[in-house]
This record gives structure tokens, C-alpha cells and sequence, in this order.
């Protein structure tokens, strides 16, 4: 029987958190741990007013996320997103390289809320040796990418490129499958 977590991972304008910033792009994938399969469910960009930013936001969501103002206006409406994601989540047990990041600082709060919707388990990247983590374990996508390649440095999953939300997941989900082998 498949022993499914789900990992998601989020790119905001900003580092702080709710109520201050918010989540541009969402990402999930789910991978079971029983037979190391990888699966993406789902990736989605938020439209937000290009209007709606400060200054300090922009150049976080264009410099960190690397996600440009323009690039969210088609996206699709916060609430529909809010729903599609509950959908996925709804009484799963989930996960993301930072808990603190995505799920304390942006999912657990309105218009999120998603917490009581399902089982949290620790971060995967409490589970990663401090010195994969890179120069900056604090940034969370650098941390990512640094994990990722000193546990795969031939890319042997072949999740190295692209820089999305679901991206990002992927990675994660690898990493989680490569820190249960080494301990």
C-alpha cells in the first residue's frame, strides 16, 4: 500500500509572511516513500494586482522567486487556487523542505487556512545535514538547490532544471527519498 506525503513549496514576494507578504506561485507534488515514486499534482501562479506590491516585494518576488509582476496577471484568482490546493491537501499528510516557511508563515493563515485540512510532519530539511544545506541555510530555495545537488551531483533524478514552485517540490521530494538512504 502506497505511503504517500506531499510536498508542497511556495514562492511569495516576501520573506516575513502573512500579513505582509504573500504567495505568487504553489507547487505540489507527492511521493511515496515505500517505493521512492515522484509524482507532480500540481503548480499554479497567483494573480496579484501589479499595483499591489511595494517596492521591497517586487524586487523580492523578481531577484528571489524570479518571478516578474507581469507574469502573474494572467494567473488565475487566489480563491480558485485556495480551493484546488485545499482539494489536494484535504486530510493527507504534507510536507515541505521549510515548514516554517511555507505552512507557519502562509498556509496557516487566512485566506489560506489549511492546517486543519491536513496531517503537517517536519521539515525536510530538518532531516538534511547542515553542510548540504550551503552558505545560507536560511534561504530556502538556495537551500534546496544546494541540498539537492550534494545529494545528487549527477542529477541522477533528473530534476535540476527549472526554477517553479513544483520545481522546487520535486527537488524536495528527492531530497527527503536521499536523507532516508544515508541515515
Amino acid at each position: 500500500m502506497a505511503e504517500w506525503v506531499y510536498i508542497v513549496e511556495t514562492l511569495t514576494d516576501g520573506d516575513y509572511g502573512f500579513p505582509l507578504d504573500r504567495i505568487a506561485e504553489i507547487g505540489i507534488c507527492r511521493v511515496d516513500l515505500e517505493t521512492k515514486d515522484v509524482e507532480s499534482l500540481y503548480g499554479s501562479r497567483i494573480m496579484l494586482e501589479e499595483g499591489s506590491f511595494t517596492a521591497k516585494q517586487r524586487e523580492y518576488l523578481e531577484n528571489h522567486s524570479r518571478i516578474r509582476v507581469d507574469e502573474l496577471q494572467d494567473a488565475p484568482d487566489l480563491y480558485t487556487v485556495i480551493d484546488e490546493v485545499a482539494e489536494i491537501l484535504r486530510g493527507k499528510t504534507v510536507t515541505s523542505f521549510d515548514i516554517g516557511m511555507s505552512v507557519n508563515r502562509f498556509l496557516a493563515f487566512e485566506p489560506w487556512c489549511l492546517t486543519h485540512e491536513m496531517t503537517v510532519m517536519s521539515s525536510v530539511g530538518s532531516l538534511v545535514p547542515e553542510n548540504m544545506k550551503g552558505p545560507d541555510p536560511d534561504d530556502e530555495r538556495a537551500a534546496i538547490l544546494h541540498a539537492y545537488d550534494a545529494l545528487y551531483p549527477n542529477d541522477t533524478p533528473a530534476a535540476r532544471e527549472g526554477d517553479s514552485a513544483l520545481d522546487m517540490s520535486i527537488r524536495t521530494a528527492f531530497i527527503l527519498l536521499g536523507v532516508r538512504e544515508i541515515r
